[in-house]
């Protein structure tokens, strides 16, 4: 039994309809001394990439895929990195996407697989604004 029940699944085909790019999901997680997350990550994943055919899952083991870690300077795992047709958009993912993390992970995707930001244009334009590298972190935690 997935975790998405039926009604779910169908919302959220229909949201990620309009994927024109594919869209990987590199999956790190770690298999020994790491948390019982990473499973939980991976099977939320693979439900989502069952519902289009443009979302594919990559699993990486965070130990041994070394230069992959490096490459996507992923931290810790499990680690999400999304891809839009195999280029990094530096979106990143830790722990497993369940309760508000899920919309961002689905947000992500969505972004990666349109090319299209829907945020107010006085804060694109506040965004493209900025010229130097920029560090942003996002916490969720349900309260």
């Amino acid at each position: 039994m997935g975790l998405l029940s039926p009604q779910d699944e169908a919302t959220l085909k229909q949201h990620l309809s309009g994927l024109v790019h594919p869209v990987q999901l590199v999956l790190f997680t770690q298999t020994f001394g790491g948390s019982d997350s990473g499973d939980v990550a991976k099977k939320i994943l693979l439900e989502i990439a069952s519902l289009n055919e443009k979302i594919t899952v990559v699993n990486k083991n965070f130990v041994l895929d070394s230069d992959d870690k490096a490459k996507y300077n992923v931290t810790m795992a499990p680690a999400i990195v999304v891809l839009s047709d195999g280029v990094d958009t530096r979106m990143r993912m830790y722990g497993a996407p369940t309760g508000y993390e899920f919309v961002g992970l689905v947000e992500a995707i969505i972004v990666a697989g349109t090319g299209t930001i829907d945020l107010d244009p006085e804060t694109m334009t506040w965004i493209q604004a900025v010229d130097t590298p920029t560090h942003i972190q996002v916490f969720s935690t349900p309260t």
